[in-house]
């Protein structure tokens, strides 16, 4: 069996996989923010749990470490975690929230996980938001069109992490692919009063239902498709804006967060 981590699991779709995986008899690495949740996912699942506030570069750093000191390797980490916030707020490390805690603080702990990876798989949870916002290589914390935070700097981060997992394959030679798991049923991003509450109460699908792909690209020996595949739902190749379709973007994607992450330490 696999020795699978999951950031984002104490709750929703993260909370819905780990079950899953850890009744097929995986070894399931449960990672949260809130440690109550977090230790309860993993006493069900009969794994570790481990607390991380991905918006400090310092304490995804800190997991890194944990992780290396326990794990010599990993099948698959899920970067599951994220976050949604309406207004634009700002980390200690000086970068916009959203774009910290869904893209920057994900690509650090892929990248410093990844000896421990090699023969393994990546998997980042994206969004059909990828369509709206944009990313500006320049000042990638710079994401929204018409608002500093919100639903276009949720987009962009989400395009990100469809990019990443396009990009991460290339770059580092481990399997990686991203996926939207739908509109789902949980609190995340405390949807009661956005433009898109009443689709979402027509269309959201549970918790189990959002995490099938993600259980799906976890267990699949051969998911049937390219590294850098793009899901929606169980879907392969669903609708990215063009910029995520771009190769060239994606590379400058990765090079604009390898240096913003040297420049936070």
């Amino acid at each position: 069996m696999s020795t699978i981590v999951i950031t984002g699991a104490s709750s929703g779709v993260g909370r819905a996989a780990a079950l899953e995986l850890g009744a097929q008899g995986h070894e399931v690495v449960v990672v949260g923010r809130n440690p109550e949740r977090t230790a309860e996912v993993a006493e069900r699942v009969g794994g570790a749990s481990f607390t991380a506030d991905f918006s400090s570069l310092a304490d995804v750093r800190r997991l890194a470490a944990e992780l290396r000191h326990r794990y010599e390797r990993i099948d698959v980490l899920a970067n599951n975690a994220g976050a949604f916030n309406r207004k634009r707020i700002t980390t200690d490390d000086g970068v916009e929230l959203t774009w910290e805690a869904n893209v920057l603080a994900p690509f650090v702990l892929s990248a410093e996980r990844l000896p421990a990876l090699q023969g393994g798989r990546v998997i980042f949870t994206s969004s059909v938001a990828n369509r709206s916002g944009r990313i500006h290589h320049g000042n990638p914390s710079r994401i929204g069109l018409l608002w500093a935070g919100g639903w276009p700097a949720y987009g962009a981060s989400k395009r990100a992490d469809a990019m990443l997992g396009r990009e991460f394959s290339r770059r580092t030679g481990v399997d990686s692919y991203s996926f939207h798991p739908g509109f789902i049923a949980t609190r995340f991003a405390n949807l009661h009063d956005s433009p898109f509450t009443g689709v979402v109460a027509r269309v959201a699908k549970t918790p189990e239902e959002g995490a099938a792909p993600l259980v799906f690209l976890a267990t699949a020996e051969n998911p049937g498709v390219p590294a850098g595949t793009y899901f929606d739902g169980m879907s392969p190749n669903g609708a990215l804006a063009a910029q995520a379709r771009d190769d060239a973007e994606c590379a400058k994607l990765w090079d604009a967060l390898e240096l913003q992450a040297a420049g936070i330490r």
